[in-house]
């Protein structure tokens, strides 16, 4: 192996007797070795996070920073396994949560570090909505990542109909949420029939259609029977990222999957998150230094 990318002709023929049908993009190359890089340093980052808090945040539990220590342990065996197990749409599912999963505990741990005094529970009923959104949240994550692992974003190109119906018939639901047992195949070849690919997608869509309902629910009680300042601030926040992010989902089909609004509809799932866990913290306790 070497440190960066097959560049010269001898490391290019090397490449291709070592992989003779696999198609040599350099440019491709490059971009995952600059996330290798960058998932190391990010790792580092973490263990020193961890030791950090372990050390001197005595009032913040061990079972934070030693999860994370884990995590990133976790999360670096699934990139691995991403490449070798030939981009399983399973694999690489599991290692987008497992990601979005280390940026939340570490936003969760940061709270905690910086929390002095417990007071209160503010509300039990906001804080089970909260919750019950963030589950949906998760799993429309899942879903989502579902979709772009099986290449199933463009399965329909229309909105806000699917494949020309409102309800598309033929969807193959059984090939298409396949989780285990995969073919040992390269699925960045999509081999997924379209059938199955509309089911994914629109199961996705329906998640979204329901996910939102829980929200504006969400936000209704927040906005109309809470007095707490920052909770409300929180929450206007979390709207706006919330509305970009159904903007980002419709502009993905309209627009045919551009990848700018394709990186930013992820990043954005996961600012929502985040903000949703810090709404969580700041309901469940008021807080003060």
């Amino acid at each position: 192996g070497i440190l960066g990318t097959p560049d010269t002709d001898k490391e290019l023929l090397r490449a291709q007797e070592l992989y003779p049908d696999a198609i040599i993009d350099t440019g491709k190359a490059w971009r995952e070795m600059l996330h290798r890089y960058l998932a190391g340093i990010l790792g580092i980052f973490v263990f020193y996070i961890s030791y950090l808090t372990i050390k001197y945040a005595k009032h913040v539990s061990k079972i934070f920073p030693v999860t994370l220590f884990f995590l990133i342990i976790i999360q670096s065996l699934m990139g691995m396994l991403t490449v070798t197990e030939l981009v399983k749409p399973t694999i690489v599912t599991t290692h987008l949560v497992l990601g979005m999963s280390t940026a939340t505990l570490l936003l969760w741990n940061g709270l905690e570090v910086q929390r002095h005094k417990i007071l209160n529970l503010i509300d039990k009923k906001l804080v089970i909505l909260i919750v019950i959104c963030i589950i949906g949240l998760i799993f429309q994550i899942i879903l989502g990542g579902w979709t772009s692992t099986n290449y199933a974003s463009l399965a329909c190109t229309d909105f806000p109909k699917c494949d020309n119906s409102w309800w598309p018939s033929n969807m193959d639901y059984k090939n298409g949420f396949t989780v285990f047992n995969l073919p040992n195949i390269n699925y960045e070849q999509a081999p997924l029939i379209h059938n199955a690919k509309v089911a994914i997608h629109f199961t996705h869509r329906l998640g979204a259609l329901l996910l939102t309902t829980l929200y504006v629910y969400l936000f209704w009680y927040i906005f109309f029977k809470q007095s707490n300042v920052r909770i409300k601030i929180i929450s206007s926040i979390i709207l706006g990222f919330f509305t970009l992010q159904i903007i980002l989902g419709i502009s993905n089909v309209i627009y045919s999957l551009p990848i700018s609004i394709a990186v930013l509809h992820t990043v954005n799932a996961s600012v929502v998150l985040m903000g949703m866990i810090t709404l969580l913290y700041y309901s469940t306790y008021h807080t003060q230094k």
